[in-house]
């Protein structure tokens, strides 16, 4: 019968064995609190040096942070099947739009496992040399040759956690989380018990060894480096600016939808840890900033966002500034703990951990992407295939890893320049948040898949008679368009060459069309082998 060929296979293979710890470290993986941290100082900071990130946060908190969990607690919880949006997005939409989207994701990933890579050696390594004097060490991995080298051992390691099976996954995911929510503890815990006149006394201390500018004369000459004197109070259009970089707090917990078909009580897991994956990164975020708010001058902390930041984007360096490491969230903790070796390994561990667990996550992501086209036909058989000994997907880790590495040594020796970090991440905003956000719209809506929503634990969640998923999907959506305002069309963020180019846009529409052409060759064979992908497949949800 053809009802029989509709799937790639009549179950995944793949083990619903995740538990809430490693859902949200998942999340938390993605989410990458202390980068996270690092860049909503660094970037918001030195590109809306006016910003309150305090209340820049807060503006997030009531907008997203309550958004985004229902939007795909609730996707996940009603389609739980691994694969993310593409199983949302395809049933609720249509599957054209889908593999457009997915593709578009697909490559934004690609380019993003790249970078995740590089993060590796740098900051990682690279700060942990500096601020324990290991020269040598440093300058090997800020080489090309030894940043090429140590992302490849990075995706090594992040196949061999996975390729034997989720077990290994689940039983050190606990530590990992622990790690990542542990690491960035300590570093506040010790911005808290620092005083201002101690910091300055420490700062001052490391530039009489180093030969730099003192506390105060470091907030003037960085001024005149970005040709205007650093501001001392804030402003409403910069605080609204700075979410171009909170966004990075709240936005990244999606990884969670890949595992969907995976988790223990999906209708209850995905919801919790999507929560839990988004509030953790806001609280030790604003705990960062509000430590550092009273430890800091005003002026000082835009001086360092500069400097750890816009100099990297080509602004003028501050003159006199001899320090041998950044002025990131890092090293100003660093600073605060009086150069304490201690302080410097958990900084450089835990930024480690939480990179390569990000490539691991990643790897998970790409290939469940994949896996979800092969179980509705939309892609090769082995695309699907499961290692029976290890209930794992080994040959497509292989490939997926396989593909960044290669794609790493391209990246550092023929094409660096060739995707800004934020372009990646506006492929992502608009093929990934924007669309799904406009299926948590339409899912109480659509007769198409009224039987799934009507099987959904969710669909009594009301409110005024509208579900709730339904406002969370409008504010999500809403909260997506001004990000990609701030993101890339801003004239602050246009500064930096964030700005969608020609290139870039021609590389998201080549991207779409490919997907698409994939939908309907794909869809042509099928319907040669008696199967209609369009009513049978997607008309149901794929087998677990």
């Amino acid at each position: 019968m053809p009802e029989e060929l509709a799937y790639a296979r009549k179950a995944s293979g793949l083990v619903r064995g995740l538990s809430f710890w490693d859902v949200l470290g998942i999340g938390l993986a993605f989410l990458t609190p202390i980068y996270a941290i690092w860049y909503v100082i660094g970037f918001s900071l030195s590109v809306y040096p006016r910003a309150q990130l305090v209340i820049a946060i807060l503006i997030s908190v009531v907008t997203i942070v309550w958004a985004s969990p229902l939007v795909w607690g609730i996707l996940g919880g009603t389609m739980p099947r691994s694969g993310g949006e593409y199983v949302y997005n395809s049933r609720i939409i249509t599957p054209a739009v889908a593999l457009g989207a997915s593709f578009a994701a697909i490559l934004a990933q690609f380019y993003w496992n790249l970078f995740n890579a590089s993060l590796v050696a740098s900051p990682s390594l690279a700060m942990l040399g500096q601020y324990l004097g290991w020269t040598s060490f440093t300058n090997y991995v800020t080489s090309k040759a030894g940043a090429t080298t140590i992302s490849i051992v990075g995706f090594v390691i992040a196949f061999f956690i996975v390729a034997f099976g989720m077990k290994f996954f689940h039983r050190i995911s606990l530590y990992v989380v622990g790690v990542i929510i542990g690491g960035v503890v300590v570093l506040n815990l010790v911005l808290t018990f620092a005083s201002k006149a101690s910091f300055i006394r420490n700062w001052d201390a490391q530039a009489a060894k180093y030969h730099s500018v003192t506390y105060h004369a470091f907030v003037t000459a960085a001024g005149k480096a970005s040709g205007s004197p650093m501001p001392h109070s804030w402003s409403w259009g910069d605080t609204f600016g700075a979410t171009a970089g909170v966004f990075m707090l709240v936005i990244w917990a999606f990884g969670i939808a890949y595992v969907g078909g995976e988790v223990k009580r999906p209708d209850k897991t995905v919801m919790l840890a999507q929560w839990a994956a988004v509030l953790t990164p806001v609280v030790l975020c604003l705990w960062s900033v509000i430590a550092l708010g009273h430890l800091v001058d005003f002026s000082f902390l835009r001086a360092a966002a500069y400097q750890d930041y816009r100099v990297a984007y080509g602004g003028t360096s501050t003159a006199g500034y001899n320090l041998p490491y950044s002025t990131s969230f890092m090293s100003l903790v660093y600073v605060a703990s009086r150069a304490n070796p201690v302080i410097a390994v958990v900084a450089g561990v835990t930024f480690l951990v939480n990179v390569i667990w990000l490539l691991t996550v990643a790897l998970i992501m790409c290939q469940r992407a994949m896996f979800a086209w092969g179980m509705d036909r939309m892609g090769p058989r082995w695309f699907t295939s499961i290692n029976p000994r290890f209930a794992s997907p080994i040959g497509m880790y292989a490939l997926v890893a396989g593909i960044s590495a290669f794609m790493s040594i391209a990246y550092w020796y023929l094409f660096p320049s060739i995707l800004s970090g934020l372009v990646a991440t506006g492929m992502q905003l608009v093929s990934v948040f924007a669309v799904t956000a406009i299926s948590a719209i339409l899912l109480p809506y659509r007769k198409k898949v009224a039987h799934i929503w009507a099987a959904s634990p969710y669909r009594r969640w009301t409110l005024f008679g509208v579900p709730v998923l339904t406002y969370a999907g409008v504010v999500y959506l809403a909260y997506i368009l001004a990000l990609i305002y701030f993101a890339f069309f801003d004239s602050k963020t246009r500064e930096l060459g964030f700005a969608f180019t020609g290139k870039a846009v021609i590389l998201m529409v080549g991207a779409w069309a490919a997907g698409i052409i994939w939908y309907y060759a794909w869809k042509y064979k099928s319907t040669r082998a008696g199967v209609d992908v369009a009513h049978m497949t997607y008309g149901e949800l794929p087998p677990e």
